[in-house]
């Protein structure tokens, strides 16, 4: 079974979904237990504490405002139907000067799935989706990779998309990343060979979502967040 080991402080027992980030591959394929901390891949079960960030930042950190998680199927190019998940944002710079902002968005279900944005996303469907917001500032999750200058001013306006996994889930959660320098190490030792590995864990926004009801093509649930904080993943 492979080991963690971090500093001490700030530990708590890590959710499922954490310790599919230590190889995300294998959280794909894996099932996550409902119950925190516990991570089913087989017959293995691994038991994670992990750090949290500290409550107050310790590190820059750009103002990262997420809208509502929305839904929709779109018939693509070759005529095939399928949902896709989206979220618009928007992210300001106030860290004292200007950096570079370059996103990563993750979704996970709480089917075991973890999905990166724009994975799987043909570019009409994202450009069908920007379409219909008909919004002349939004960016997708390639042209928002830029120096992100400071101040209210230069506001910036990103989407993400999804391709869904399953639309059977209960729960998503979005992690978004990109948005704060806080990290910390931590290290792993690898079941097979003995040797420690030494990883990063960077902090990330955490949006949990309950998708009620069931998707069909007549009734599209908009989730409802019910939880938004900071992790280290």
């Amino acid at each position: 079974m492979p080991l963690i080991s971090t500093t001490p402080a700030r530990m708590t027992v890590a959710s499922a979904l954490f310790a599919g980030l230590i190889g995300s591959s294998a959280a794909t394929n894996a099932a996550a237990s409902p119950d925190a901390g516990l991570y089913v891949a087989g017959t293995a079960t691994l038991t994670i504490a992990a750090p949290e960030p500290d409550p107050v930042p310790t590190r820059w950190e750009f103002d990262f405002k997420p809208e509502p998680l929305r839904l929709v199927q779109i018939t693509d190019n070759d005529g095939s139907s399928d949902w896709y998940a989206f979220l618009t944002y928007r992210v300001v710079n106030t860290s004292g000067q200007d950096r570079m902002l370059a996103p990563l968005f993750e979704l996970a279900t709480d089917k075991g799935h973890v999905v990166r944005s724009g994975r799987g996303v043909p570019a009409e469907v994202t450009r069908e989706i920007m379409d219909m917001l008909d919004d002349p500032l939004l960016q997708d999750q390639l042209r928002i990779v830029s120096t992100m200058l400071q101040g209210v001013e230069n506001t910036r306006r990103g989407l993400a998309v999804w391709k869904l996994p399953d639309i059977t889930a209960d729960e998503f959660k979005v992690f978004a990343a990109g948005f704060s320098g806080e990290s910390e190490p931590f290290f792993i030792t690898d079941p097979e060979t003995g040797e420690r590995v030494r990883k990063i864990l960077r902090k990330t926004r955490m949006l949990r979502y309950a998708a009620p009801g069931v998707i069909t093509e007549r009734s599209t649930p908009t989730p409802e967040r019910i939880e938004a904080r900071w992790v280290l993943r």
